[in-house]
């Protein structure tokens, strides 16, 4: 099933919106090292054009290079 931003951030239990995402994001790549695990099947699991929509959020706001950098490097 594919995830709206809010959607999957509803599923997380998190701050439903782009924002909310980011931070729970931010905890899962810090806590895992950086490794693959589940940032990246998170964002997966969004609509498309919601993963567009979030890269362009992350890309946006210097707090979290780190994360956008994490997936862009995994999925292109």
């Amino acid at each position: 099933m594919a995830y709206t931003i809010k959607g999957l951030a509803k599923a997380n239990e998190c701050e439903q919106s782009a924002w909310g995402l980011a931070e729970l994001w931010d905890e899962w790549y810090i806590c895992n090292c950086g490794g693959r695990g589940d940032v990246l099947s998170d964002f997966k699991s969004l609509r498309k054009a919601d993963r567009k929509e979030m890269l362009d959020f992350l890309r946006g706001d210097s707090r979290w290079c780190e994360i956008y950098n994490h997936i862009v490097s995994h999925i292109y």
